[in-house]
């Protein structure tokens, strides 16, 4: 089995293993150790939905009383979250966008140097360059080691939040803009007023597993300080998102005439409120690696991919055509004189960011794109207005009683 399972079938065999001992998860999961068992694995998976966390959830309560597993639970909705956050507050995210893009034109020639080396393994801080290196050999680290290296990144070595999170979403499976921005706003101090986070020789010596202490050899992280949280610039002007149409959550009315566009966000349409469509064709689009996509993500999105097309075009059963930009996914369009593009909505990031030309560019040839939020999304977004816990008590309390959110 791969470590990070990149098919659906993979996915669902990983989470009915990982399930047997799900009880264990909230006295296990801070341990870093190799290979991490004490954690799912599945957040590349969930990430581009080849599951689904609706899955997830009614499948570890179909087996599980709610207070044997809710820290799995919580681990497992802080991604909704997140993205609910986010979603009505998309400033947050581009102003992330400008300020790596500023601070990678305007960083200091001591501090691109610093910020190189420990990029690369070589900081000098013997457990933090382990991590920097599995990273990225594997495209993935533990949580409790993203926090740390986090922390080590921002409060020890006093380089830019934006730019350590710019490195991890070039690398990590499982990038989500959310979860990735968010989590080091917060361990910058920005994300919570008042809260930083603080890496510790101590933590470190409690949670890593003796095999990481060893080859380390030792722990340094003397002598660093809080770093002062940034003050944030003034919010730019909202922009505007692409257009989206309510649907019904079974059968969208997607005609003979209309494309389905298959997309890295959502790898699993033939359980999506896009099921029920009967499409002219699926449009993949599937963007040619860049030439500095490290090989584990590239590797790793290929195989998602290609699983995701095989099972689209069995559902479907129509042709699917892999398309590696906007303009291939609209020759897809006027080759079916299609008159409608519909789409799994993605959350605010990258993706969403591309798709702004498409909006434009398929009106003016008379096509109507129509994004689709996925029910399980629409019923927790309307809790994600502040702090994570407040969201939890009323998301739990719906968990617990009816092992699902009625989506």
């Amino acid at each position: 089995m791969e470590p990070y399972p990149s098919t659906r079938s993979a996915a669902l065999a990983r989470l009915d293993a990982f399930l047997a001992d799900a009880p264990q998860y909230a006295a296990r999961r801070n341990h870093v150790v190799p290979g991490h068992p004490h954690v799912s694995r599945l957040s590349a998976a969930l990430r581009h939905r080849l599951v689904s966390e609706q899955e997830v959830v009614e499948a570890t309560l179909r087996r599980h009383a709610f207070q044997t597993v809710e820290k799995y639970l919580q681990e497992v909705l802080w991604r909704g979250y997140w993205r609910g956050w986010l979603e009505r507050r998309p400033h947050v995210w581009d102003r992330a966008v400008e300020e790596a893009a500023h601070l990678e034109a305007t960083l200091s020639p001591d501090a691109r140097r610093s910020a190189q080396a420990a990029l690369e393994g070589r900081s000098g801080e013997p457990l933090m360059d382990l991590f920097a290196r599995e990273l990225l050999d594997t495209g993935y680290l533990h949580n409790h080691a993203r926090m740390w290296w986090a922390s080590f990144w921002v409060h020890h070595l006093r380089l830019p939040w934006a730019l350590g999170a710019r490195h991890f979403a070039r690398h990590l499976l499982d990038f989500d803009a959310a979860s990735n921005t968010l989590s080091w706003r917060w361990v910058a101090g920005l994300q919570t007023p008042g809260k930083t986070y603080m890496v510790t020789a101590e933590n470190l010596r409690r949670y890593c597993g003796p095999e990481l202490l060893a080859q380390a050899g030792h722990i340094g992280l003397n002598g660093a300080t809080i770093a002062r949280p940034q003050i944030e610039p003034e919010s730019p002007a909202p922009r505007t998102p692409g257009p989206r149409a309510p649907l019904p959550r079974t059968a969208a009315p997607i005609g003979t005439r209309s494309i389905v566009v298959l997309h890295d966000e959502d790898l699993c349409l033939e359980l999506s409120p896009l099921a029920g469509a009967r499409p002219h064709a699926v449009a993949h689009l599937a963007p040619l690696a860049a030439s500095d996509t490290p090989a584990p993500r590239a590797a790793w999105l290929e195989r998602a991919r290609a699983d995701a097309a095989t099972r689209a075009a069995a559902h479907f059963g129509c042709s699917i055509h892999r398309c590696d930009s906007l303009d291939a996914v609209l020759n897809v369009c006027g080759t079916a004189e299609a008159d409608s593009l519909a789409m799994m909505a993605p959350a605010v990031g990258p993706l969403r960011d591309t798709l702004q030309g498409l909006y434009a560019h398929a009106a003016a040839r008379g096509v109507q794109v129509v994004a689709i939020t996925r029910a399980w999304d629409s019923a927790l977004a309307p809790y994600a207005t502040r702090g994570f816990f407040p969201f939890w008590a009323e998301v739990g309390p719906r968990l617990e009683k009816t092992g699902s959110l009625g989506a």
